[in-house]
């Protein structure tokens, strides 16, 4: 398997553990290719990816900076998708639904082999005739077989999971952090490159197996999460 993925997780790892000094720079690619026996390419991607979700930034001629500690804290729910499909002014659109060869990063998730076939569901919400959320999601294809077969413009993939399928889908862990938006999903919510947004990652256990891992990445300035719990 690449060592792409376990790259990024060791980096990141280091990141949120303070491993690194905020104001001091993180070691050069050439210094995180010898560490990790890799090419500068692929310690290239790795920072690339953290400083796209915000852990890092780049200086010219000065190195790469950690961003600062995140701290971990709290809990939330999301609204699930059958009550966001019930809305009669909200609507889902299919932008692609195949099955793909799992990438290193995919497989690292699903904890399948690189070049496994998942199935692959990309999909916009939008309230009225505004963008609003973009979906992608990866599923482990032999445990959903026929996921693919249902009509999910309209359908909840949990809802086909466990319903249809008869998966028990027992524990979801999930994080949401602050990130600017590449040209891709900035395209898709008609907001400008790099626009602040959420993202939402989120991954489904059945037992010890991963079923499910998925991205969502949300227009911070028309959506806001809230909850209620007993303190």
């Amino acid at each position: 398997m690449a060592k792409y993925p376990l790259i990024k997780t060791t980096l990141k790892e280091r990141l949120l553990g303070g491993h690194y000094v905020e104001g001091l720079p993180l070691p050069s690619e050439p210094q995180l290719a010898r560490e990790f026996e890799v090419s500068r390419m692929t310690a290239r991607r790795a920072i690339d990816e953290l400083e796209r979700e915000g852990y890092v930034y780049r200086v010219q001629g000065a190195g790469t900076f950690p961003t600062g500690k995140r701290f971990r804290q709290g809990m939330f729910r999301v609204r699930p998708f059958k009550e966001w499909a019930r809305h009669p002014e909200h609507r889902t659109v299919v932008l692609r639904a195949v099955e793909v060869a799992a990438s290193p990063e995919i497989a690292a998730v699903l904890q399948v082999q690189s070049g496994d076939k998942v199935a692959f569901v990309h999909r916009l919400r939008s309230a009225g005739d505004e963008p609003l959320v973009i979906e992608k999601r990866y599923i482990n294809a032999q445990l959903a077989p026929t996921l693919l077969d249902h009509n999910l413009a309209v359908e909840s993939v949990h809802e086909v999971l466990v319903g249809r399928l008869g998966l028990a889908l027992t524990r979801v862990e999930q994080t949401l952090e602050a990130v600017n938006l590449r040209q891709e999903e900035a395209d898709l919510l008609r907001v400008p490159l790099g626009t602040a947004a959420f993202l939402l990652r989120r991954t489904t256990f059945g037992g010890m197996q991963r079923i499910s891992y998925v991205n969502y990445w949300v227009r911070g300035d028309r959506y806001a999460f809230q909850d209620s719990f007993e303190p």
